[in-house]
């Protein structure tokens, strides 16, 4: 049962990062809480912006950029900068700024993307920047593993629509991996059961009492070729024939190239019917029937 509320955006997680700019010799820094992948191939950052942002009249098609994804110990700085204007306010005095194809960055960031802006879009009163990821960059000292860096590691600051902040948790599962266990898990509650010893034993009565194969198969939803294979079991090997054991015996016997072109041989011949062969070699009418099929193809 859902409950209905105002109609907000729900989309989680949204990182919150720093943009960073030049103009002249000015160094602009301002806060962004929507950010997006638009695509890794080639790799797209969708970054959206309000009108009412200091930084927007310096930023255009061509422009480039740094994302600057602050770690949960410069909480207070990102905040200032996401709730004082830069008209107002210097925020860049506030880090140590290196620069990268001529853009400025925080040092002080784990983790910062410098980007160029291919495109944009007024939707409203939000302006949305396309941006092409031209370098990625992290510190030296943080561990990557296959050159992603885990998020716990990098400690992001996470936005919530309830304006608050908050701090990725533990790792819960690997991607690919959860799904897999649950596909084999699902897989395995679908695939046909085994069949009881029970229920074997009254399908080969009912055959013995004169139904048949068609109609026990269509009635018990049956393989037609398995209820032979019973039957067959049953009347050379009696009640012991449609045991788990038997069957077990059954599956474990090995026979070279050579041994089972000898019995197809004989079956071919008419030296040995099926039942015969099944009897002297141990071996169930499904799997002779297989040799002989293969060896006629």
């Amino acid at each position: 049962m859902k409950k209905m509320l105002r109609k907000i955006p729900l989309v989680y997680p949204l990182p919150i990062a720093l943009l960073g700019t030049k103009h002249e010799d000015k160094v602009l820094y301002t806060t962004v809480r929507n950010l997006s992948i638009m695509g890794e191939n080639p790799p797209l950052i969708g970054v959206m912006l309000d009108r009412q942002k200091h930084v927007l009249s310096h930023l255009a098609v061509g422009a480039t950029i740094s994302i600057n994804y602050p770690s949960t110990t410069m909480i207070d700085k990102a905040d200032l900068c996401a709730n004082v204007s830069g008209d107002n306010f210097d925020k860049s005095s506030l880090f140590e700024s290196t620069f990268l194809i001529d853009t400025p960055y925080i040092d002080e960031c784990p983790a910062v993307i410098i980007a160029e802006i291919i495109d944009y879009v007024t939707v409203k009163k939000q302006h949305l920047f396309v941006c092409q990821v031209r370098r990625t960059l992290i510190e030296e000292s943080l561990f990557v593993d296959q050159n992603i860096p885990s998020m716990n590691i990098l400690d992001p600051i996470i936005y919530g629509l309830d304006e608050k902040y908050y701090k990725i948790g533990s790792v819960i599962g690997k991607a690919s991996l959860e799904g897999k266990k649950l596909y084999q898990e699902v897989k395995k509650k679908l695939a046909p059961q085994p069949y009881s010893f029970h229920f074997k034993y009254k399908l080969c009565k009912l055959k013995a009492s004169g139904k048949s194969y068609r109609k026990l198969a269509k009635q018990y939803d049956v393989y037609h070729e398995t209820l032979e294979d019973w039957y067959a079991l049953y009347t050379m090997f009696g009640r012991t024939g449609l045991t788990k054991q038997f069957a077990t015996t059954l599956a474990k016997t090995r026979f070279t190239d050579e041994e089972k072109a000898n019995i197809v041989a004989q079956i071919k011949s008419g030296t040995l019917t099926y039942r015969e062969a099944c009897q002297e070699y141990m071996v169930s009418l499904s799997r002779l029937k297989n040799w002989v099929k293969k060896s006629r193809t």
